[in-house]
Order: C-alpha cells, then sequence, then structure tokens
C-alpha cells in the first residue's frame, strides 16, 4: 500500500502544480502603453503648422498661405493667434477672417491668406509663434521654416528623346520630323525674346508718371477694393523706386522709407507717401469687405503725389539747365575793353 499512496500523492501535486500554471495573472490582462493607439493619447502642447502652395511660383504670382493654430483646451491663449505681424512686411492680397474651432479636447484657428510673390530667389516665409499658458507654465512654439522657389521665367522645353539606332540595320531614310520639332521650337523661342525685348524698349521709352497713369488706369477697373488698394500699392512703389533708383516694388514700407532718407527727399514728400503707403497696407488686414468706392480717395491722393514731384523735377530740371547756360555764358570770350587814347 505505501507505493500506491506515494504515486497517488505524486499525482495529486502534479495535477495541482499544471492548474496554478493555467490561471491568468492580472499582468497578461494589462495591455501595455505603447499599444494605445496615437489617436486617443492626450496632445502634448500647442503647436504652430504653416503650409504654402505651390512651392514654386514666378514673380507676381500668388501663393495660398494656411496657417493652423492648435492648442489644448485645457491651456489659456489670450489674445487670440494673429499673424498680422509676422507678415506685415509682406505683400498680402487677401487675408479672409480666420476659422476657429474647438472639441473636449483642444482648440484650432486657421488662418488663410495669399501672397504676392515680389522678387525672385528663395522666399523663407514668415515663421508665426504661438504663445499659451498651460500646466507646465507660459510656453511659445514657432513654426517650422517654409520656403518658396520664386523664379523669373518658365521653365524651358523639353524635346523628345533621340531616336536610338539600330546596329548592322539596312541602310533607310531618316526621319525628318524630329528637326522640324527643333526648328519650331528655336523660332518660337526667338520670337518670344522679341516680343520681350520689344516690351522693355517700350517700357524704357516711357516715363516713370506714364507707367504710373497706365498702372492706375487698370486699377481703376477694379471692383474689390482690397484688389484695388494692393495694385495702388505696387505702382507707387514702382513710380518711387524709378525715380530714386531702388527696388520700390519688391521693398517693404520699412525698406522705402530708408532708401526715399539716403536719396535725400524732402521731409514733405517722404512723409506724405510712406504714409500713403501704410495706409494701403492696413487695407489688407481689414475683416470687413472693402468697396472700391471706399479706396479711391487714396487713388486721388496718389496721384497728386505723383504730379507734385513730377513738377518739382521739372523745375529742378529747368533751374539746373538754366545754371549752366548762364555759366556756360560767363566763361565764354570776352569783349575787348576800349583803352584811353594818348594826347
Amino acid at each position: 500500500m505505501k507505493p500506491f499512496a506515494a504515486c497517488l500523492l505524486a499525482l495529486l501535486t502534479t495535477t495541482a502544480l499544471l492548474a496554478s500554471d493555467q490561471q491568468p495573472t492580472a499582468s497578461d490582462h494589462q495591455p501595455a502603453a505603447s499599444q494605445q493607439p496615437a489617436s486617443q493619447q492626450p496632445a502634448n502642447g500647442p503647436s504652430v503648422d504653416l503650409t504654402a502652395q505651390p512651392a514654386e511660383v514666378a514673380v507676381g504670382d500668388s501663393v495660398t498661405v494656411t496657417i493652423t493654430y492648435q492648442w489644448p483646451a485645457t491651456w489659456n491663449v489670450e489674445p487670440k493667434p494673429d499673424p498680422a505681424a509676422d507678415f506685415r512686411d509682406t505683400f498680402v492680397t487677401a487675408a479672409p477672417p480666420a476659422r476657429d474651432t474647438s472639441t473636449a479636447e483642444s482648440r484650432r484657428r486657421v488662418v488663410v491668406m495669399t501672397l504676392a510673390a515680389t522678387r525672385s530667389g528663395a522666399w523663407a516665409l514668415p515663421r508665426p509663434t504661438l504663445t499659451a499658458s498651460g500646466p507646465q507654465g507660459v510656453v511659445t512654439v514657432t513654426a517650422s521654416p517654409v520656403i518658396v522657389q520664386v523664379g523669373t521665367s518658365s521653365a524651358p522645353a523639353h524635346l523628345p528623346e533621340p531616336l536610338a539606332l539600330r546596329l548592322q540595320a539596312p541602310p533607310t531614310t531618316v526621319s525628318a520630323w524630329p528637326w522640324w520639332v527643333v526648328a519650331v521650337v528655336a523660332a518660337v523661342a526667338l520670337l518670344s525674346a522679341l516680343l520681350w525685348r520689344r516690351r522693355a524698349t517700350a517700357t524704357a521709352e516711357r516715363s516713370p508718371a506714364e507707367l504710373f497713369a497706365e498702372e492706375t488706369k487698370r486699377a481703376r477697373g477694379v471692383s474689390d477694393g482690397k484688389d484695388l488698394g494692393a495694385l495702388l500699392s505696387l505702382a507707387l512703389r514702382r513710380y518711387l523706386g524709378v525715380i530714386w533708383k531702388f527696388d520700390g516694388a519688391g521693398s517693404t514700407v520699412r525698406e522705402v522709407a530708408v532708401a526715399l532718407a539716403r536719396a535725400g527727399v524732402a521731409d514733405d514728400e517722404r512723409r506724405v507717401a510712406l504714409r500713403l503707403l501704410e495706409r494701403l497696407d492696413d487695407l489688407r488686414w481689414s475683416a470687413a469687405d472693402l468697396l472700391a468706392d471706399q479706396v479711391r480717395p487714396l487713388l486721388a491722393e496718389a496721384t497728386g503725389l505723383v504730379e507734385q514731384i513730377e513738377a518739382r523735377l521739372r523745375a529742378e530740371a529747368l533751374a539746373t539747365a538754366a545754371a549752366k547756360s548762364s555759366s556756360s555764358t560767363s566763361t565764354g570770350p570776352s569783349a575787348p575793353v576800349p583803352t584811353e587814347s594818348r594826347r
């Protein structure tokens, strides 16, 4: 009986051990933290996202910039984020009101603006910031750099690939159509160059005042006040740049002020021009729609300023010509002075 009892005791012990191994533990029912979906994780803090479309444009083309501000709902952001200060020195042609959305977890503000490319090269857009107060204190974040490539001409034409020659092939007549394609492309390029040169020559023959009058004449047909303000600002900047030899179309108000002061422009003319450009720039940030009639007084002021500058330049040119004429007369051969005859 003892051997049988020992075998029975060993069988019961083995069964108990196997049952204990098959029981689930508390750790088997707890998922790992890394298995939690990313979309269910709480937001870490505020963020600013900056995008621009398209990434490659020509001078004068428009770029649509989208700025997305986002922060947790428990954080405090006062005042609401506004990119006006960051983009004040850029040429903004449209800035609709911001779109605000909110959920139980986060707040979001989306601002869409349209910018005009004024100079060629790599254009680094301003990087807007967002300041928010949270459990860790005040946090300021900045958007990542965004660069738009601005070119001065379109891409060159892509010619078809040359036909591959077959080795040890019988002599055949070579098709002439690739040469026709090359000739047509060369003719189009030559015609474009001639038209561009003719246009540049015609532009050079016109005075800055005539160019300003033509640009403002086209602007008078615009019905939107913001578009009229943008065209008028560009025409006035270009006129000032041609008169005083600087890049007016690609300059900000601050750069125009420096250029005019360096050129020795009179204080009254400089103040009127800068104040007018600042008022035109402020129109771009108006939330409400503007009619063209609301901007036409600024058009009249700009035209009067150009007429005043032209009148002063003509008077200075006449005075300079008169001074040169007087100087040449005084330095010419003098008449002989009669001498007293001897008695």
